[in-house]
C-alpha cells in the first residue's frame, strides 16, 4: 500500500511539474501573538507561510510545522521540500538546487497580528553562519519587508523600526531592563499598499495592518520584551541561544538603525514596470530587485496579461477569478511556478472582474555570490 501511494504521489508530482505550476494548500502557523481574524482561522494561527520549505521554531514545535504541502488528491500531499528533493531540477532549475538545495530560498507570509507584535530583531546572515552553535539548523539570518494589505489596519496600524539617534547598546540595555525599550524606537503608519524594508539587526515592532511580507527563509528571532498579556518567557524562549538578552545585543546594527533617515530610506512606494503597462493589465514592483535577497510584484489583470519571468516564482492570488497554464485561479490559491514555465511566455487571463496577483522570487544564485 505505502509502495502504491508513493507511486501515486510521484506521478502527481510529475504532471505538476510538466504542466508547469505546484499548486499548494494554505498552512498557517501558531505565533505568540493572537490573530485577528482576518485569515478565518484560530486565533492562535495568525500567520500564514505560503510555499514554505522552511520550519517554524515555537516553544513546543511541532514536526513539520511552517512546511507547504502540495495539493494532490488524497488524503496528504507531499511537502514541497520532499517534492524538491525528488523533482528539483525541473522545479527551480539545476542552478538554483546547486547553490540552495532542495530549499526554496525565500519565505512568504500573511501576517494577522490582533494586537502588535512583540519588539524584537533578527540575526544576520554572518552572524548566524558565525555562530552555528547559537543558531542550530539555521542557514541563514532574515532580512524581511513588508507590503501592507488593504483591510481594517486593527488597532494599532504603526510598526516601530530602529532606534532613534545617538541611543547606544547601553541604553538600549538599560531600556529593556525598565521595560521601556520600545520608547527608543521611532514609528510610521503602516500605509495600505505600500511598504517598508527590514534588514537583518534592525529592532521592529509590527503593528496590527494586514501584511504580506517576503523574508528569508528563516526563523531567527531575539525579543526585545515580554510578550503582553502572557506569562513572562523563559530566556531560551525570549532571545534563543542567548542566556541573556543583554548578550545578544552585540548583534544589532547601530549605525543603520540610529540613522535619522532610515523611516524614509527605507520606505517602498510601489514602482511601475513599464514595459508591462497596458490597458489590459499592469505590473508594478512592490519589493524592488534592489533588496537582492528576495523581489516581488503585485499585477493586475483586467482581460488576458502574458507573463514572461527570469526564475521560478511563488504565486499568491489576492483577488478575483481567472485561468493560467490551464489551471483556475481564485482568492487565496497560493502556487509555485516552475523555472521552466516562468521564463516562457504564460498568459494571464481574468473573469468578468481584474484579476488580482503577487507574485514573489527568490534571489538568483549569482545576486548572492
Amino acid at each position: 500500500m505505502r509502495t502504491a501511494r508513493r507511486s501515486d504521489r510521484n506521478a502527481q508530482l510529475d504532471r505538476a511539474v510538466d504542466a508547469g505550476i505546484l499548486f499548494l494548500t494554505p498552512t498557517y502557523v501558531r505565533r505568540m501573538y493572537p490573530g485577528g481574524g482576518r485569515l478565518g482561522v484560530r486565533q492562535r494561527r495568525p500567520e500564514r507561510w505560503i510555499a514554505s520549505t522552511t520550519q517554524a521554531l515555537n516553544p513546543f514545535s511541532r514536526p513539520d510545522e511552517g512546511q507547504s504541502r502540495l495539493a494532490f488528491s488524497g488524503r496528504t500531499g507531499l511537502s514541497l521540500r520532499e517534492a524538491l528533493e525528488r523533482r528539483g531540477e525541473q522545479i527551480l532549475g539545476a542552478e538554483y538546487i546547486a547553490a540552495y538545495g532542495a530549499t526554496l530560498p525565500v519565505l512568504v507570509k500573511i501576517l494577522d497580528p490582533a494586537e502588535p507584535i512583540t519588539f524584537h530583531f533578527h540575526a544576520a546572515d554572518a552572524d548566524v553562519q558565525r555562530h552555528p552553535n547559537r543558531f542550530p539548523g539555521q542557514r541563514w539570518g532574515k532580512d524581511e519587508a513588508y507590503y501592507f494589505l488593504p483591510g481594517p489596519p486593527g488597532p494599532v496600524p504603526y510598526t516601530h523600526v530602529g532606534l532613534h539617534p545617538r541611543v547606544t547598546r547601553r541604553d538600549l540595555a538599560a531600556a529593556i531592563a525598565r521595560g521601556t525599550a520600545l520608547e527608543l524606537s521611532p514609528a510610521l503608519y503602516q500605509r495600505a499598499g505600500q511598504g517598508f524594508s527590514v534588514p537583518a539587526g534592525i529592532p521592529h515592532r509590527p503593528g496590527t495592518a494586514l501584511t504580506l511580507e517576503v523574508q528569508q527563509p528563516s526563523d531567527v528571532y531575539t525579543m526585545l520584551e515580554h510578550p503582553r498579556g502572557r506569562p513572562p518567557l523563559d530566556p531560551e524562549a525570549l532571545h534563543p541561544g542567548f542566556a541573556s538578552v543583554a548578550g545578544a545585543l552585540g548583534l544589532i546594527d547601530y549605525g543603520v538603525s540610529c540613522d535619522p533617515r532610515l523611516l524614509e530610506r527605507h520606505r517602498l512606494i510601489p514602482e511601475p514596470v513599464a514595459e508591462t503597462r497596458g490597458r489590459s493589465g499592469e505590473e508594478m514592483w512592490i519589493f524592488p530587485p534592489r533588496l537582492r535577497k528576495f523581489s516581488g510584484k503585485r499585477m493586475i489583470v483586467r482581460t488576458r496579461f502574458e507573463s514572461v519571468e527570469r526564475g521560478p516564482y511563488v504565486l499568491l492570488v489576492w483577488e478575483g477569478r481567472g485561468h493560467v497554464m490551464g489551471r483556475r485561479l481564485g482568492p487565496g490559491d497560493e502556487a509555485l511556478v516552475t523555472a521552466g514555465a516562468a521564463r516562457r511566455p504564460h498568459l494571464f487571463v481574468a473573469d468578468a472582474a481584474p484579476l488580482e496577483v503577487f507574485k514573489l522570487f527568490p534571489p538568483s544564485p549569482a545576486a548572492m555570490r
